[in-house]
């Protein structure tokens, strides 16, 4: 069975949700026109607020709207029934799993050093996004491209970043730093900092650990999650 168009998964999450149109462009903040648009795959584009609007208004899943993918419908994680000897050390009931969706602002194509050109789109304004949950507001993607962080990153998938979450000795980071008049990016993994020297180490062993002046660097973010391609959805 041919995998159904995302228009065609619109058209049914409607459809089952028994609401009219006019109800829906109402839930998610568009004209009809734009609801019906959606349904005929006239448009193309979809922002993420009217993605999770969408999801929300008829009870499905925003990744299977979007990509086809996981469940139709949102589920909670449950406890399965021949695991209960071993329950009782978790504590709390059921956690409901979180559609999010993170911009993609950028392409971090990756040289023979693991450098790329600094990126610094604002938030929210990119080419597309991914689907995953953050709580940190300002988290953006990139693309990745190149083979210099394979096999961990390999090339075509994206890398979630997180500005505003701590990080720790061997946490995977962006790393920003000033070369004279130039800005330098790399994704490393954080060793440690002391005397004024931050540690770093390669993703792959084809490039030798660094360290860097403190002073240099502009910023470190922590990198939250590596993302297949699958997890991308154009908005246009």
């Amino acid at each position: 069975m041919a995998l159904m168009e995302r228009h065609e998964r619109i058209a049914k999450a409607i459809q089952v949700s028994g609401k009219k149109k006019g109800e829906i462009a109402t839930e998610c903040g568009v004209s009809p026109s734009s609801v019906t648009q959606w349904i005929t795959g006239e448009s193309k584009s979809l922002k993420p607020e009217n993605l999770f609007a969408l999801a929300k208004a008829t009870g499905f899943s925003a990744m299977w709207l979007a990509i086809g993918q996981g469940e139709e419908h949102d589920r909670q994680h449950e406890i399965p029934s021949n695991v209960t000897a071993i329950s009782s050390n978790v504590e709390g009931g059921p956690v409901p799993i979180r559609d999010g969706a993170v911009p993609v602002v950028g392409i971090a194509k990756l040289g023979a050093q693991g450098y790329f050109e600094a990126i610094d789109y604002p938030v929210g304004h990119g080419d597309g996004f991914v689907l995953i949950s953050s709580s940190d507001e300002n988290a953006y993607a990139l693309r990745v491209v190149g083979d210099s962080m394979e096999p961990r990153i390999r090339s075509g998938e994206y890398v979630m970043i997180e500005p505003n979450k701590p990080y720790v000795s061997g946490d995977d980071v962006l790393v920003q730093i000033a070369d004279g008049t130039t800005v330098q990016s790399m994704i490393k993994v954080f060793m440690h900092e002391r005397d004024g020297l931050v540690r770093l180490l390669s993703i792959n062993d084809r490039h030798a650990p660094m360290s860097i002046e403190r002073e240099r660097i502009l910023k470190i973010h922590p990198v939250g999650a590596i993302l297949k391609p699958s997890r991308y959805v154009a908005t246009s």
